[in-house]
């Protein structure tokens, strides 16, 4: 109960009025950061979507410029053309041509997913220093380790995105490295592996992201406390 000083006009005691009253125009601290922290969550997911999507298309891609890179020997030879090389002269030269120019494009196309994806790991990146920040500011300094029963903890909650963070830093750090592998005169059966290996996402477990992406439904319910530290 909080009292207020004695001896008013009146000169009698003034009411006393109740803690959780007094407290009722400023709502606990606690309650907004858990809302930032999930909203960091979502935003996290949000990111693995568009991720997803950049995939779906990356992948497609790659196997494009794998199948022109596979024609490539075999335009080289004249005589696969046939009767045509003889009617058309220059069509042999213009076929490769174009072949180069397809793959040009792809490459590009790819290049620009890749900037994607790269831009994705910066966005996972800073969503995870936003929630440590979170989580360091919290009161006491060992509360962002408490556990409430089968609900995480917010230390580990904050450890879940640095997971998503990391894993997705290195299969984007990979991307990179395959991609390279990318040219005219490439070995078409290598290429053809690497672009199983691009599909594959080796270093993202979909299990494992299920369990990090899991933890933002358990943080829905529960009450975390976020509130700062005194000093």
């Amino acid at each position: 109960m909080i009292f207020f000083p004695a001896g008013g006009p009146s000169g009698r005691p003034l009411a006393r009025i109740p803690h959780s009253f007094a407290r009722a125009r400023h709502p606990p601290r606690r309650m907004a950061d858990r809302q930032k922290l999930r909203a960091l969550y979502a935003k996290a997911v949000s990111t693995l979507d568009r991720w997803s999507a950049a995939q779906k298309r990356a992948s497609g891609l790659f196997a494009s410029a794998v199948s022109v890179v596979e024609r490539l020997p075999v335009m080289a030879d004249d005589a696969r053309f046939g009767p045509l090389a003889d009617a058309f002269p220059d069509l042999p030269a213009r076929t490769r041509v174009a072949q180069a120019e397809a793959l040009h494009r792809v490459l590009e196309s790819l290049q620009e997913e890749m900037r994607l994806f790269h831009a994705l790991v910066a966005i996972l990146e800073k969503t995870h220093k936003d929630a440590s920040a979170l989580l360091g500011a919290s009161k006491p300094a060992a509360a962002g380790a408490v556990r409430l029963g089968p609900t995480p903890s917010p230390a580990e909650a904050v450890a879940g995105l640095q997971d998503l963070w990391r894993l997705h830093r290195d299969e984007a750090s990979l991307k990179t490295a395959l991609v390279r592998e990318i040219h005219c005169d490439a070995d078409a059966a290598q290429l053809a592996e690497l672009s199983a290996l691009f599909a594959a996402q080796p270093n993202l477990d979909p299990e494992e992201t299920r369990v990090v992406v899991d933890r933002a439904e358990a943080l829905g319910v529960a009450d975390l406390d976020f509130s700062p530290r005194k000093k």
